[in-house]
C-alpha cells in the first residue's frame, strides 16, 4: 500500500512539473517569432538576399490557439519549417531576418525576452530526471512485492 503511494505521489509531483513551465504567448497581437528564448516582432522590412547571413534556425512550433501557450522556435505567423537567418552588420540580440512563403527575407525586430519555455526543461534534465526516478520506483516497488513474495513461500 506505502509502495502504491509513493508511485501516485510520484507521478504526480511529475505532472506537477511539467506543468509548472506553461508558458503563455502573453496575448502577443501582432506577428511574432521566437529565437533562442528571444520574441521578435515581424516588421515590413523587406531584406535584400546579400544583407542575408547564415541560417540559425527555423520555426518548429505554433501557439496554441486557445491557450497561447508555445515552446521551442514559434511563431503565430509562419508556418512550421519556416527558415531564420542572420542579418549582415545587424546583431542578432537586434533583430534576424525570416523568409516568407514569396522567398523574401523580412526583418524581425527584437521585442523582449521570452518566457520559461517548456522544452528547456528537457535541456536541463528535470523531466529526465523525473523519468528516472518513476523507473526506479517501480524497479524498487516490484523487487519488493518479489521479495515479500519470497519470504512468503519461505
Amino acid at each position: 500500500m506505502k509502495g502504491n503511494r509513493c508511485f501516485i505521489f510520484t507521478i504526480l509531483l511529475f505532472f506537477a512539473l511539467l506543468s509548472s513551465s506553461t508558458v503563455y504567448a502573453q496575448n502577443l497581437t501582432y506577428p511574432f517569432l521566437v529565437w533562442d528564448g528571444k520574441v521578435y516582432e515581424v516588421s515590413e522590412v523587406v531584406l535584400l538576399d546579400e544583407k542575408i547571413g547564415n541560417f540559425i534556425g527555423k520555426v518548429n512550433a505554433k501557439p496554441n490557439d486557445a491557450s497561447g501557450n508555445y515552446y521551442g522556435n514559434a511563431s503565430n505567423t509562419f508556418a512550421i519549417g519556416t527558415k531564420y537567418y542572420e542579418i549582415s552588420e545587424i546583431s542578432m540580440s537586434d533583430a534576424i531576418a525570416v523568409e516568407n512563403e514569396n522567398g523574401q527575407f523580412i526583418q524581425a525586430d527584437y521585442a523582449q525576452k521570452a518566457t520559461e519555455q517548456p522544452m528547456s526543461m528537457l535541456q536541463k534534465g528535470i523531466v529526465n530526471a523525473s523519468i528516472i526516478a518513476i523507473l526506479i520506483l517501480i524497479l524498487g516497488v516490484r523487487y519488493g512485492l518479489k521479495r515479500t513474495k519470497t519470504r512468503e513461500i519461505n
